[in-house]
């Protein structure tokens, strides 16, 4: 049975990103600055069978979400999503929800918060780099030890202004 995908562009002061829904919920966030072909890449890839619409009306409750987390309205979305990964990459996007906002914590405190020895922060660290839902799981808020943000699926840039955004609000 086929399934309808719907994506649309966000572009909102500064920001810029792809976002993809089924009627199950949202799917995909994508990096910036915005790449069209990475989140019809996501689709093809991980949902079978699809169809795929690009309808910005049809995605406007999910756009607007995004404009009060971008200004600093809401520190939490409350919106149906689809996960689609492995049990395992779930379990830790689902762990990412538990970092505060304007906080950050190390791949070894996730993967204890997650129920796992600290020493799978490498496992941790791969399935957060899977994590189709940027922002809404918020793996920006995961750093290294050291404590300065490096590798981030939206880019290091997206990171790191996601990062000082909630740092302004959260002050």
């Amino acid at each position: 049975m086929e399934k309808t995908v719907t994506y649309s562009l966000i572009s909102y002061q500064g920001w810029s990103f792809y976002i993809a829904a089924t009627d199950e919920g949202l799917c995909f966030v994508g990096a910036m600055p915005a790449s069209k072909s990475e989140c019809l890449n996501w689709i093809s890839s991980n949902i079978d069978n699809s169809k795929v619409v690009y309808d910005k009306e049809a995605l406007k409750p999910y756009e607007t979400a995004f404009y009060s987390y971008i200004d600093g309205d809401s520190t939490d979305f409350e919106l149906p999503v689809l996960q689609i990964g492995t049990s395992f990459q779930k379990k830790i996007w689902n762990s990412l929800r538990t970092v505060p906002y304007g906080q950050t914590i190390t791949y070894s405190e996730l993967a204890e918060r997650s129920g796992l020895d600290s020493k799978a922060a490498r496992a941790v660290g791969s399935a957060i780099g899977k994590n189709p839902l940027l922002i809404i799981y918020p793996c920006h808020r995961v750093v290294p030890k050291t404590g300065k943000p490096r590798a981030f699926r939206g880019g290091l840039q997206m990171k790191e202004a996601l990062l000082e955004l909630e740092r302004n609000y959260s002050s």
